[in-house]
């Protein structure tokens, strides 16, 4: 029995070792082919939903704050409301006998006093005048507006004082209020020393409404002219970009069609049937209001089967920013159907969403001296089917996703049910400018013809200057690029004729990375990268990679070995150290004439700690199972000792 402890203990001992052996080798071979798979397979991916915001609030942004449900629905509320006060304008001075100046509609919980046409711009003295009850100075001198103010075509709302303005929009749990102007003009003009100030207010709290989840106070303009000079506009919007804070609609922009089915103006107001024409409902229910007229309701209906008025005659929009600062509002500043808009020396700051949007068909825009800091998405936008738009000295920095965005893809790309052109868009450039610290891209373009980005500093992104989704005609030259966390710069995703060049980049995993696409890399310097200075992936037939200056500390310059096609010459690698990473060292050893020797070793260590007996390890004669018969008996067997008789 002590004989056979003494031989279980070092067979157990053995499969012990074994095991710890195969364990160790068998985690050597998978780390390394984990490492030699990530380096190989590895692609940085699109984040979820491009334009939109994210649903995880990761590097597409900051999640939206408020209610989608509510606010949705207030959205199409304020629809209606412009809609119903859209088709009325068009015929309440004939339709109303005497009607002279301004007056008031009711609508849903609301009141809207309307502006309608006449020579002398409307003051804040004459809005005094027509709502004494709902326009009415404070102690402190500001101005609290209790209604809905709307601006027709032919009419100037002046928002002026040399002296300073603040103007406050009441938006609370109850109500909020909106400036609109419906085809007139809007001058919010103060100067360098006194600004006008407009702002959300709400009356419970005594301070700016923060909470977009029951709406919030907004101004927008349709049509007509727009001039903001020397303002502060801030805490204003929800939702939507057309209810997002100051928002420009061009024609056809207010989706307010009037017509019914037969061609009948839907001249109902939203929610006030039998409504009081002498009170506000909502929060002024009640109320006496003195100034303009409450227009009855029933008066206005378009008979059966007339025809569809159509408001307002359609104005080209024009609008002029200088000197504003806009803070706080859903989007920043929210531009579509426009042409010829000139913003300079602009801030905009903590948009709940999108900082500056140029959203669908705007063009021949410039840019100049405007920032857009700590925006919950991007910082700039320019959406699909907006071209000429032309950035000079901006900053975007600390947005929640990119600091600028230019989409130049197509509306559609096929056939629809409404005939969309296929053709992309572009001649948009970012020039002298300075893009740090956001959450994902620095600058991306994506799709579009005859971008470029000149002769500005990127710095600390997730990622540089990003171009994708066929973006073709391409220039990125003279650009400052610092300290990106992976690729300073990177061309993907059947880019086509794209030219990199004069470029200064330091600091990132990676310099230049082309995937897919075409690209002249050319009299770039590259330095104090820690992966690779150029990465070719995929199709590289259209890629030349000439005349750089590549220095830094990496496996190796220039990446191809999964590409195919690229001219790579002339590039000067004096600076480049070779460093020898943990991919590296796993790549250089387990080759696959190493990998099948360690197979081999570790068959045969299994081979051997499986042999079992006491004679492992002793020293045996070779023929020790090999012996004569005579050394196992004497040879002789008697009759008598196997049963036989004697």
């Amino acid at each position: 029995m002590s004989r056979h402890r003494q031989s279980a203990r070092p067979a157990g001992a053995r499969f012990v070792l074994l095991g710890t052996l195969a364990g160790i080798v068998a985690g050597v071979l998978a780390a390394a082919l984990i490492l030699v798979a990530t380096g190989v397979f590895h692609s940085p991916t699109s984040a979820f939903g491009r334009a939109e915001i994210a649903r995880n609030g990761n590097v597409q942004g900051v999640l939206y704050p408020g209610d989608p449900t509510r606010e949705t629905s207030l959205v199409d509320t304020e629809k209606a409301r412009l809609s119903y006060i859209r088709s009325v304008s068009a015929s309440a001075q004939w339709r109303v006998a005497g009607l002279q100046g301004p007056y008031r509609l009711t609508t849903g919980s609301s009141v809207t006093l309307v502006l309608p046409a006449r020579a002398q711009p409307y003051l804040v003295s004459d809005l005094l005048t027509f709502a004494p009850t709902t326009f009415v100075r404070q102690a402190d001198g500001g101005y609290l507006l209790s209604e809905n103010i709307v601006v027709l075509t032919g009419a100037t709302l002046s928002l002026t004082a040399t002296d300073g303005l603040t103007l406050r929009l009441r938006s609370d749990p109850s109500t909020f209020v909106s400036v609109i102007g419906l085809g007139g003009s809007v001058l919010i003009n103060g100067t360098a020393t006194a600004p006008v100030a407009i702002e959300s207010w709400n009356t419970r709290t005594g301070a700016v409404d923060t909470d977009t989840s029951d709406g919030r106070a907004y101004l927008r303009m349709i049509d007509g002219t727009v001039s903001v000079w020397h303002a502060r506009i801030a805490n204003l919007g929800f939702w939507s970009g057309e209810t997002g804070g100051l928002a420009l609609s061009g024609t056809d922009a207010s989706g307010t069609d009037t017509s019914g089915a037969d061609g009948s103006v839907t001249a109902e107001a939203p929610g006030t049937a039998g409504a009081s024409a002498t009170a506000a409902a909502g929060p002024l229910a009640g109320a006496p209001l003195a100034g303009a007229p409450v227009l009855p309701p029933q008066l206005l209906r378009a008979p059966a089967g007339s025809a569809a008025a159509n408001g307002p005659s359609a104005a080209t929009l024009s609008a002029g920013f200088q000197d504003v600062t806009i803070d706080g509002n859903a989007f920043g500043l929210f531009v579509t159907h426009a042409a010829g808009v000139t913003i300079t020396d602009t801030r905009i700051m903590n948009s709940l969403v999108d900082g500056l949007v140029f959203h669908r068909f705007v063009s021949d825009t410039t840019v100049t001296r405007t920032s857009a800091v700590n925006s919950g998405v991007d910082g700039f936008t320019v959406a699909r089917s907006s071209s000429g738009i032309m950035f000079d000295q901006i900053t975007a920095t600390e947005n929640g996703r990119n600091g600028v965005s230019i989409d130049g893809r197509s509306l559609a790309d096929g056939p629809s049910a409404i005939g969309t052109g296929v053709e992309s868009f572009g001649s948009s450039t970012v020039t002298r400018s300075t893009v740090e610290d956001n959450r994902r891209y620095g600058i991306e373009l994506s799709g579009g013809q005859a971008l470029g980005v000149y002769s500005s500093l990127i710095a600390r992104n997730d990622m540089g200057i990003v171009l994708d989704d066929g973006a073709s005609g391409v220039v990125v030259a003279g650009n400052t690029l610092k300290d990106q966390a992976r690729q300073s710069i990177a061309i993907r995703d059947r880019v086509t004729d794209t030219s990199v060049r004069n470029n200064a980049i330091s600091g990132s995993q990676t310099g230049v990375y082309v995937r897919n696409a075409g690209a002249s890399v050319t009299d770039n310097t590259i330095r104090a990268v820690s992966n690779h200075a150029v990465s070719l992936v995929g199709d590289a037939t259209s890629v030349r990679v000439v005349s750089n200056a590549l220095s830094g500390s990496g496996a190796v310059p220039v990446w191809d070995e999964t590409s195919s096609g690229a001219v790579v010459a002339g590039n000067n690698l004096s600076g480049w150290q070779r460093a020898t990473t943990a991919l590296t060292l796993v790549r250089s050893l387990f080759q696959p004439l190493t990998v099948i020797w360690l197979l081999l070793a570790l068959l045969l260590l299994v081979t051997a700690l499986t042999r079992s007996g006491p004679q492992f390890g002793a020293i045996r004669h070779p023929y020790a199972e090999r012996v004569p018969l005579t050394s196992l008996s004497r040879g002789i067997v008697s009759r008598e000792s196997v049963g036989g008789a004697p």
